[in-house]
């Protein structure tokens, strides 16, 4: 699968994604062509409001004067580089993440250092079948790893459906 059928289609909704533990300045060019491919193709595109990648993918939206954003919270709104509409996903991190999966079509993901909580996400979104392109990448390791995600591969081993 190439990301270009992960963005496809007006009026589709994309999930950006990402951990908390991502503290790079911006986001990676590989992440930020499939963003505007996804602007220049109207969609609509739900993101979080974390620290870290989520704070990067809103500063790269509001630096595109892009309109077209949800914030999803839980509990409250942290953070919304755009003063865009925001909807409450739920009371806490797992069902906010959770409903956002499930109100998305296809997902980018910044995935750093393996982290647990992404991993989940990466199981639901393997299980919902959404495309998804993933960024995977570790300080520890320094191994990178950028494209579709593996349907056959076991992000978090103890996650059950």
């Amino acid at each position: 699968m190439h990301m270009s059928d992960v963005v496809l289609g007006k009026g589709k909704r994309l999930l950006l994604m990402g951990s908390k533990a991502f503290e790079d300045r911006e986001l990676p060019e590989e992440v930020k062509r499939r963003i505007d491919a996804a602007m220049e193709q109207e969609m609509i595109i739900i993101v979080g409001e974390a620290k870290g990648a989520s704070h990067l993918y809103q500063d790269h939206l509001q630096s595109k004067n892009y309109r077209d954003v949800i914030v999803g919270h839980a509990r409250s709104l942290r953070y919304n580089a755009g003063n865009w509409s925001d909807i409450k996903y739920g009371d806490n991190l797992r069902e906010r993440e959770r409903n956002m999966i499930e109100d998305c079509d296809a997902a980018i993901v910044i995935w750093m250092n393996k982290s647990s909580v992404i991993a989940g996400n990466l199981e639901r979104l393997k299980w919902l079948d959404k495309p998804t392109f993933l960024y995977d990448c570790s300080i520890y390791t320094e191994e990178l790893y950028a494209g579709p995600l593996d349907q056959n591969r076991i992000y978090e081993p103890y996650l059950s459906q």
